[in-house]
């Protein structure tokens, strides 16, 4: 085979594109804000799995992976490559044995606070103490830890197709730490047990209370009540705090980010409620065409975010 064949052969191939597929919405950067994560993507890296990695991560950000179901021990997805048919790639961790969980439980149970931070989307570190001592690590510390294979072509394990779904699911157990549980068995239903499955007694309703008295022969002619005058407010900055406070949402399949879909609403909802706030009248007409500015570089266009005959007050 000539040089130049076998270059055009093994040369990258470009994914074809897939509508609704999971994004990452922060591998770009390979960074995270927790340190769980940043232990689970340096985990994966330490596979010296070379371009693979980067092609993986590109992966991830545009959204080609379809199908993802996590299950006690086991992650399985749907990757969709340069082939018209997706592959299907396939992780299986090492879970708790069935002699040391009971036991694991019960210490986690035993300290309600840690069971709590977790309950938050937190991961302390006396957890990952605990999965140790019990002989199944959170974290792959060498390959054989783990096992992995895809219906893709390619010779190399894992392929750029596993590595995209190895940085998704760093990216949700960012939000989710209790996924990492739960690939080594050890499910939300079990870390809590009775109490995850108890339910409020049942209360008997309280009586309505008795409705105002109402003179029918001015009840449609009464005057709009003076607008009460609540002062000046400050205004924030930025649109949607909170948002960027929970970061990004596990396994979204938007087109743009879900922290920047949101911000367009939370600008276009602030922007009614100061013409509320200052008295002034709505227009609630559409604006199929009418660019808005809601940020340094964030244009939302109407028609994608259109709200119809809705009033934001």
């Amino acid at each position: 085979m000539s040089k130049k064949k076998r270059k055009k052969r093994y040369a990258p191939r470009t994914p074809m594109a897939i509508m609704g597929g999971i994004r990452s919405q922060h591998a770009q950067s390979g960074t995270s804000r927790v340190w769980w994560s940043r232990r689970w993507i340096e985990a994966i890296e330490r596979f010296r799995i070379g371009a693979r990695l980067g092609r993986g991560r590109s992966y991830a950000v545009s959204g080609q992976v379809s199908q993802l179901e996590i299950t006690p021990g086991v992650i399985t997805a749907r990757v969709q490559g340069a082939s018209k048919e997706p592959y299907t790639s396939t992780i299986h961790f090492r879970t708790v044995s069935e002699e040391a969980q009971p036991q694991l439980i019960e210490t986690l149970r035993a300290q309600p606070m840690l069971v709590a931070r977790l309950l938050v989307s937190e991961l302390p570190l006396e957890v990952e103490g605990l999965f140790r001592e019990a002989g199944c690590p959170l974290f792959p510390q060498r390959e054989n830890d783990l096992s992995s294979r895809c219906s893709c072509p390619d010779y190399a394990n894992p392929c750029k197709h596993l590595a995209a779904v190895y940085y998704l699911m760093g990216e949700a157990i960012t939000q989710t730490p209790l996924l990492l549980l739960a690939v080594r068995g050890v499910s939300r239903v079990e870390l809590l047990g009775d109490a995850a499955m108890e339910e409020p007694p049942p209360t008997c309703p309280a009586q309505p209370p008795a409705p105002d008295p109402v003179d029918l022969t001015t009840f449609y002619g009464t005057p709009q009540p003076p607008f009460e005058d609540f002062g000046s407010a400050v205004k924030t900055l930025t649109p949607a705090p909170l948002i960027y406070r929970l970061g990004p949402l596990p396994f979204w399949r938007g087109q743009e980010r879900f922290a920047d879909t949101l911000e367009q609403l939370y600008a276009r909802a602030a922007t009614r409620g100061w013409a509320v706030w200052a008295r002034e009248p709505l227009d609630l007409r559409r604006e199929d065409e009418k660019v808005i500015i809601t940020g340094g570089n964030l244009q939302l266009r109407g028609r994608r975010m259109r709200i119809d005959t809705t009033a934001l007050c």
